[in-house]
């Protein structure tokens, strides 16, 4: 068996350029989220380099002045020394060829040297000093006759490289020692740096998309503390009047539905499908927890009175209400324990389970349980919102008209969940045959593409997955100001991008830049950083279609300034090859 090559490499630098986060980052996978001082030694990870295992010791050193009598310590039988600067700190830069060069070349007059810029992750932030540039990295290391990498220990960029380079250079460095002809000895030597093949920069992950968070509790609870559109009034302890919805009770309680089906029309299929509790049965107290039902007219409509029995109070059926519209019940946090005994009572009686749990959760103290329980209510509500009453004509007060056909809705729906239908209802545009139902024309849409937004404003879900035309609910959602649903949009879109390119790129149906340019129209950000990153890292190929040149100036800028490959490894690949054919060889990176 092969011995395995054990090396020790030497890091050097000023003081505070990054040397010590750059070693353990590499070693342990993790940036140290504290300040770490010098550490010497102690790190020996294991590099495959050309399939051969080498052991690297590798070997911090203190770069601040007063030190240097300890630094002079550490040169001797070294393998390989790293000088390490800052992008943001021209001083350690400028130290390079000042100091470290002249120190190490003095105490390891033979040992090969590398050249790495640390933290290019603050290159473009604003430091009162210049951040050094790739440029003028390349063009020292030419100057020193170093080979040169680029690193950064916090997003782990090119740290794999920079120890996987550091052992090529050491053999290339080898090989050439033992190469020498005894006509050599004496001969003065040149200077240069190792001829190596450049490494080719990651491109990068895609960036990632945040999805706004859901604000249908939120919506809802408003509805609740500012009721319109009413269609219920919950009258507690004789006097106390609640407003409520139908539409929102018969989604999040089987109980409620119970009562109000009778109440909603008969052709309604979902709600002939639904147990019913008699007229008879309710106002003669044979239901617990109700004392009658009955029904009043109202200007739009008819309203349902619902008389809760007196033994369940105010502060206990409010929170009742809080529960169905929510998910959750807004407990304070004094609540005694009776008040809590009173409301799991309470949702024995209504025959709600999930208020049940959550009062217990609270009573043993485990109340971070509750959360995912509001959650998991809010989608089970919008979907069974969506079962009984999304497109229904009956119990609908509001008539779409979309491409020459009907799509129903309800007005508490559109004013709780858009603000920009809120406004439009308000207005006095809307003409129908009778004052409760209003009508309204939607000329600039699809029915498709109208009915995924509707469904979004009663579900909080959109049917994405099964849409032709994302970018045209994109565009509605834009209009109407659903943040979160161009978040969806932008989603479901950047993952069509990718199945459309899975093929070469210069020949796939889909046009990214046309989608870029859209995106801006819509204010979909984070779709242009997405097309904006996937042109720059697909570069050569979009440069090639003819709607490149439909970029606007800005965009245009980015991709070439972002390109990748990038032109400086083309530069190098090109000086490579150049210098390799000199040799006889040739160049197979590309």
């Amino acid at each position: 068996m092969p011995q395995c090559l054990c090396l020790k490499l030497v890091v050097v630098g000023d003081g505070g350029v990054g040397k010590t986060c750059m070693l353990m980052t590499y070693t342990e996978k993790a940036f140290p989220v504290k300040y770490v001082p010098t550490i010497v030694g102690g790190y020996s990870p294991l590099v495959m380099v050309d399939g051969e295992p080498v052991y690297l010791g590798l070997w911090d050193t203190p770069g601040r002045k007063g030190h240097d009598h300890l630094r002079t310590l550490f040169y001797p039988q070294t393998d390989i020394c790293l000088i390490c600067f800052s992008v943001e700190r021209r001083s350690s830069f400028d130290n390079v060829k000042e100091k470290w060069l002249p120190e190490i070349k003095h105490f390891c007059p033979e040992t090969p040297i590398l050249l790495v810029a640390c933290k290019t992750d603050l290159r473009y932030s604003n430091y009162k000093e210049r951040s050094i540039t790739y440029e003028e990295g390349r063009a020292l290391s030419k100057e020193l006759g170093l080979n040169y990498v680029e690193t950064s220990a916090l997003n782990q960029y090119g740290l794999k490289d920079c120890f996987y380079r550091s052992v090529q250079i050491f053999i290339a460095n080898t090989k050439a020692q033992k190469s020498k002809s005894i006509f050599s000895i004496g001969s003065k030597k040149k200077n240069g740096a190792i001829l190596l093949p450049p490494i080719m920069p990651p491109a990068g992950k895609a960036p990632w998309m945040e999805i706004e968070s859901s604000v249908f509790a939120t919506d809802w609870y408003k509805a609740l503390q500012h009721p319109k559109f009413h269609d219920v009034t919950f009258l507690v302890e004789g006097t106390r009047r609640f407003y409520a919805h139908k539409l929102v009770i018969c989604s999040a309680s089987n109980f409620f539905g119970k009562i109000l089906a009778g109440i909603l029309p008969s052709n309604l299929p979902e709600f002939n499908q639904i147990e019913r509790f008699s007229r008879d049965d309710l106002n003669a107290g044979k239901i617990e927890g109700i004392y009658s039902v009955y029904d009043v007219g109202l200007s739009y409509g008819k309203d349902t009175i619902i008389e809760i029995s007196v033994d369940i109070k105010t502060k206990t059926f409010v929170r009742v209400l809080e529960f169905l519209y929510t998910g959750l019940p807004n407990i304070p946090e004094d609540a005694s324990e009776k008040d809590l005994q009173d409301l799991r009572r309470a949702s024995i009686i209504f025959k709600l389970p999930y208020l049940t749990t959550i009062c217990d959760n609270i009573m043993r103290e485990e109340e971070f349980l509750n959360p995912s329980i509001g959650t998991h209510l809010n989608d089970e509500t919008g979907a069974k919102m969506k079962e009984l009453f999304f497109n229904q004509q009956a119990n609908a007060d509001i008539i779409f008209n979309v491409e020459g056909d009907p799509i129903f809705a309800h007005k508490i729906v559109l004013c709780t969940r858009n603000d920009v239908m809120a406004a439009m209802l308000s207005g006095n545009f809307m003409e129908g045959n009778n004052e409760r139902i209003a009508q309204v024309n939607i000329p600039h849409a699809t029915k498709e593409n109208f009915l995924a937004l509707l469904e979004y404003l009663y579900t909080d879900h959109a049917p994405l997955n099964e849409s032709s035309d994302l970018v045209g609910v994109l565009s509605l959602a834009d209009e109407n100001c659903q943040q979160r649903l161009v978040n969806l949009s932008e989603l479901y879109i950047s993952k069509e991008v990718d199945r459309a390119c899975q093929s070469p790129i210069e020949g796939a149906e889909i046009d990214v830049i046309g989608l870029l340019n859209t995106a801006h129209t819509f204010n979909a950000d984070q779709l242009v950083t997405f097309c904006l990153h996937f042109i720059s890292t697909n570069f050569n190929a979009f440069s090639m279609r003819k709607e490149f040149a439909q970029l606007n100036p800005d965009d245009s800028k980015y991709v070439k300034e972002n390109r990748w490959p990038p032109l400086d490894y083309l530069k190098d690949v090109e000086e490579y090859e150049q210098q390799l054919s000199k040799t006889g060889k040739k160049c197979a990176i590309l």
